[in-house]
């Protein structure tokens, strides 16, 4: 038997109307495959539960035993199902705050399906936070995958909304019974009756296609939030349909009507998902209504798969008319992500049916008669076109355009796109964003950006239009002032497809451009970036226009703007980018990892010739590197005893939740990490003991076994380095102070600097080292740099060490010292660099990582020094290392990894130049 642990926390049900939720829409929660959803076994006849032994908030333990039996006997009076449910004696305790994570989360079938009562909601408050307003969560439990079977359930109840000075009601706690058993059951949210006391309406917004009445008892059930006196206790046609779909009494199927369909895009070809499907009963139409959501019986939306774009109403009553129309889910959390509709909300109008507003007015409908035992199928809505050419775009805003053709980016096949209002094409979601940043642009969705800046279309007369073909789509913003009203913008970007053969590509063309600022280029978004790509310059580009950018495996190319943008008149040719490929591939063992193809680290020489063996340093900054569920990716090195070893998966995306181990030769497991990193990501500081060849193995949550089971997916940077020496002990920073400098004494040689031959220094926690005192300043300015001790800066700033390595390495005649995963104080993110002094007094500083909001590079004689002003340190490879040379860093260059001109880069101080 193959189990898997499902438990479904997002159920829940809200007090508080419209407040987001987790939870899940339309059809089952969860799938075996598609149109196959997880069942309890003989449809559903005696479905086992096992009740708390405690109270639920002011109901004795018999009262809410008596009302759990309630609850499921609401289910089991649907006639046309033939689930059944028995109670199948207590849990063996009382479940409270202090033992409930054995049912919350348990690490094997227990023969328990436990109905949990939270006394007085402790455990609530633990999960979701004081006053979250969620009553309970529910949910299939343990599944077998090889036979789709359910096997064990279990549901938590908030006994807390029952307490204090304003209760919860009683007899509404039953409706979140009811409600949450419904998901104990596989059932998912639905959308019905639900949203209209909040200002939808009963038919395609903007009309009211019946008129309105009392919603008193007529909300649904499966709605994810709870109305006071909405009966919701009691089982409503839309949720009698869906249960007994899939639970069904023989006769079910043939004594009432279903209807079945597509929702197809403007483009008269893409099926879509996430869209709310409503038929209701011309002459009853609150009590007699049925909803599916577009492919609810599909968790794999992409393409045109089995089930994508499709929904079913079953349940309908023989000899009625019916009207189905689509509807734009609100609010809420869903499985099957909810769809902001393209276009407005319409009728089905049978034969009229097109995506021609003038010929499909919206309000217009062709009602459906259903009958017994009889399917009406290809009861398909077409969504309709824009009316004109002008792209509707308030501020801020987003709208999806439909291509006639596939549009190749990163690998993935577009046939939409969204057009923002700030000058941005985006892919798979709009973007509100009005601040251009490298952060935004690397780590958000998919993007080409002609000119991202907070404009304002909506002051201008159709100010972005779009013209499309059966291969192209260009996209023209005219004239376009920047917030609040100032100036005017004229640029053009046009995707196109190539029927020849080619590569896809498209094109940004400039008319005059008033602005300074702004960001222009493309990216692969969070998930194929790797956070670390650097700015390109596209006016010189420009000079090139017919040879084409990105393509290959460029992940993004773009230039960011502060006063200096001259796009004007420009022309840019982009080449599609391919997705990028992972040239580590085959690497899924821990004894046998993959050999780098393309040859090392970012100079070319990690890879030692052996199979699937790195040198270190290594990191995948600058090569692709990628995980998915049913993938693990292992790299293995020799590593000496004594070896201090930082294995860390950076940003880039800090969303992606990774898991990092590490292995000795034979397989064996060493050590394991989840969130050491920044965000979800993973880092493991430790010290080798005993010589050999060891493996690094990469994946996600919750595959700590490192057999291809996690659940995430995306590009990853993994940064391994060794350093040897003696790690020095710095104190937390606190609030009122930072740890003091620690002096480092030299053995082997002194160092001159400065015209002074020193016998020793200060290393200080904030990225600095000092000669004749130390120096705990975090606040960098240019004038303590001048005013303070003799200094050699490589990354001043408010920087941790306790919660990263400090390592004082000396060699014969060379000191060594390397910050190691320092973030910067009460943030997360590392920093990596290594300063190296040598007996002539040249100065290396080697970086790795580098992750802060601002900071001071450079060297000084301090004292009073004169400020010879700043300098570009990333175009400056080598230096004198006599008198001051700085460069200041302000916060927008390094609020993230993106963007940071000294990751990965080297720089020397000369003390013969």
């Amino acid at each position: 038997m193959s189990l898997t642990h499902r438990l479904t926390t997002g159920g829940g049900i809200f007090l508080v109307l419209l407040t987001a939720v987790h939870s899940f829409a339309g059809g089952p929660l969860i799938l075996r495959a598609p149109g196959a959803p997880f069942l309890w076994p003989n449809g559903g006849r005696m479905i086992p539960f096992n009740p708390d032994r405690g109270a639920l908030g002011s109901l004795t333990s018999a009262e809410a035993v008596a009302q759990t039996a309630a609850a499921f006997a609401a289910w089991e009076d649907v006639a046309t199902a033939t689930a059944t449910h028995v109670n199948r004696g207590f849990l063996p305790e009382d479940v409270t705050l202090d033992n409930f994570e054995a049912y919350f989360f348990p690490v094997a079938p227990d023969g328990l399906s436990a109905i949990v009562y939270d006394a007085d909601g402790a455990i609530f408050d633990a999960l979701f936070g004081p006053d979250s307003g969620v009553l309970g969560f529910a949910g299939p439990e343990w599944i077998d995958e090889a036979t789709g079977e359910i096997v064990e359930g279990a549901a938590f109840m908030n006994g807390g909304a029952l307490l204090g000075t304003d209760p919860f009601p009683i007899d509404e706690m039953l409706s979140v019974q009811v409600h949450e058993f419904g998901h104990y059951q596989n059932l998912a949210h639905t959308v019905v009756n639900g949203q209209i006391p909040t200002g939808d309406h009963s038919g395609p917004s903007p009309f009211n296609a019946f008129p309105l009445e009392s919603l008193v008892n007529r909300i649904e059930t499966m709605y994810p939030f709870l109305y006071i006196d909405g009966g919701m206790a009691t089982p409503h046609a839309d949720d009698i349909a869906i249960f007994s779909k899939l639970y069904p009494e023989p006769a079910f199927a043939t004594t009432t009507g279903t209807i079945t369909g597509r929702i197809v895009g403007p483009n008269n070809r893409t099926p879509l998902t996430g869209v709310n499907v409503i038929a209701r009963n011309v002459a009853n139409p609150y009590d007699d209504a049925v909803s599916a959501i577009s492919s609810d019986f599909t968790d794999n939306f992409s393409g045109r798969r089995p089930f994508v774009g499709e929904y079913t109403l079953p349940g309908l009553t023989p000899g009625a008319s019916y009207v189905v129309y689509i509807d734009e889910i609100i609010e809420g959390g869903f499985s099957t992500p909810p769809r902001i509709l393209p276009s407005p909300e319409e009728f089905y109008n049978g034969a009229g049916e097109s995506n021609d507003p003038a010929t499909d007015a919206p309000e217009a409908f062709v009602a459906i008669h259903a009958r017994r035992g009889v399917t009406v199928r290809d009861v398909d809505i077409i969504l309709n076109r824009l009316p004109t050419p002008t792209i509707p775009l308030g501020d801020d805003s987003s709208q999806e355009i439909f291509l006639q053709f596939g549009f190749d980016f990163g690998g993935q096949r577009y046939e939409s796109v969204w057009v923002n209002a700030n000058g941005s094409l985006t892919f798979g979601t709009g973007s509100a964003a009005f601040t251009e940043t490298v952060a935004g642009l690397l780590t958000g969705p998919p993007r080409i950006a002609a000119l991202w800046d907070d404009l304002v279309p909506q002051l201008v007369p159709d100010a972005v239009t779009f013209a499309d073909t059966r291969d192209s789509l260009t996209v023209t913003f005219t004239n376009v002032p920047e917030f609040p009203g100032v100036g005017a913008n004229t640029f053009t970007v046009t995707l196109f497809d190539d029927r020849r053969g080619g590569d896809d590509g498209f094109n940004l063309t400039y008319g005059e451009v008033s602005i300074l600022d702004g960001l222009a280029g493309f990216s692969l978004g969070g998930r194929l970036t790797s956070g670390f790509e650097l700015e390109a310059d596209l006016s010189a580009a420009a000079r090139f226009a017919r040879v084409p950018l990105g393509g290959n495996d460029r992940t993004a190319v773009f230039e960011l703007f502060t006063t200096d943008n001259d796009l004007d008149g420009a022309r840019l040719r982009f080449e599609s980018p391919d997705r990028p490929r992972d040239r580590f591939e085959p690497n899924d063992s821990p004894v046998r990892g993959a050999q780098d193809e393309g040859g090392g680290d970012d100079d070319g020489d990690d890879d030692d010739g052996r199979r699937g063996q790195v040198r270190l340093p290594f990191n995948t900054a600058n090569r692709f590197s990628h995980i998915a569920p049913g993938d693990v990716d292992f790299f293995h090195f020799r590593a000496r005893a004594g070896d201090i070893l930082a294995i860390e998966t950076l940003p880039g995306l800090t969303a992606l939740d990774t898991v990092v181990g590490l292995f000795d030769a034979a397989g064996t497991l060493l050590a394991v990490n989840d969130d050491g990193g920044a965000g979800l990501l993973s880092r493991l500081l430790l010290q080798v003991v005993v010589d050999g060849t060891y493996s690094i193995g990469v994946s996600t949550f919750p595959d700590f076994a490192f057999t291809g089971a996690g659940e995430d997916a995306g590009r990853y940077v993994l940064n391994v380095s060794s350093y040897r020496g003696a790690v020095l002990p710095f104190e937390p920073d606190t609030i009122s102070g930072d740890a003091p400098g620690i002096e480092v004494g030299l053995s082997t040689f002194v160092f001159p600097f400065q015209g002074t031959s020193w016998s020793s220094l200060f290393v200080n926690s904030n990225g600095n080292l000092t000669f004749g005192a130390a120096n705990d300043d975090f606040s960098e300015t240019v004038n303590d740099l001048l005013n303070g001790p003799p200094r050699i800066a490589p990354l001043w700033d408010d920087l941790n060490p306790a919660f990263g390595l400090v390592v004082a390495e000396e060699k014969e005649r060379r000191l060594e010292i390397h910050f190691v995963s320092v973030p910067e104080f009460l943030a997360t993110g590392s920093n990596y660099f290594t300063v190296r002094l040598d007996r002539r007094g040249d100065i290396t500083i080697d970086y790795g990582a580098t992750n802060r909001s601002g900071a001071i590079v450079g060297i000084t004689e301090g004292g009073g020094a004169a400020d010879p002003g700043p300098i570009d340190l990333s175009r400056a490879w080598r230096v004198s290392a006599t008198g001051t040379t700085y460069e200041q860093f302000g916060p927008a260059s390094f609020a993230t990894y993106g963007g940071v001109d000294l990751s990965f880069r080297k720089i020397r101080f000369d003390n013969r130049r």
